[in-house]
């Protein structure tokens, strides 16, 4: 029997992408929504400390073994320029996948507001045994030099 046609399994597959979204940000499969803006709302003020060390108790296994790297270091003091929290937003779940053995991965940003202007803050959150971690994190603002950012100039750890 031949594949079906293109535009059929291009459809599939977003419908497919979609429903998993879908049921990820109501919770069905995955952290709730709940859990994820819990989560959020205590670690973004510590996020704003501007120590890579204040993190290790938020992050996975991966995550705290790259940010006690001196090139990590060195991106917190680039993140730092940002200044003091001002606010931020509730989380918007961007993206969700599921590694096998690994757990559920679910991708959130952030608008907040800094001294020295706006950033979004794009947090990998890794849930395993109900437990939300820290798996990758990333930072975009003006503040970082890139004027045709609204907000862009990625530093990621």
């Amino acid at each position: 029997m031949p594949p079906a046609p293109l535009p059929v399994q291009r459809t599939w597959r977003a419908s497919v992408l979609t429903l998993a979204v879908w049921l990820a940000a109501c919770g069905v499969i995955g952290p709730s929504r709940e859990a994820v803006e819990k989560f959020s709302t205590e670690v973004v003020p510590v996020i704003a400390e501007w120590r890579a060390d204040a993190l290790k108790p938020y992050g996975t296994e991966e995550f705290n073994s790259t940010i006690g790297s001196a090139d990590q270091q060195r991106k917190f003091i680039v993140f730092s320029k940002l200044g003091d929290l001002s606010s931020f937003e509730p989380p918007a779940t961007t993206g969700y996948f599921t590694a096998t053995g690994k757990g559920t991965f679910v991708t959130v940003d952030i608008n907040a507001k800094f001294a020295k202007g706006p950033a979004v803050i794009r947090m990998v959150l890794r849930s395993s045994g109900g437990e939300l971690k820290l798996n990758a994190l990333n930072i975009r603002s003006p503040a970082f030099g890139d004027p045709s950012a609204q907000p862009s100039a990625v530093q990621q750890i």
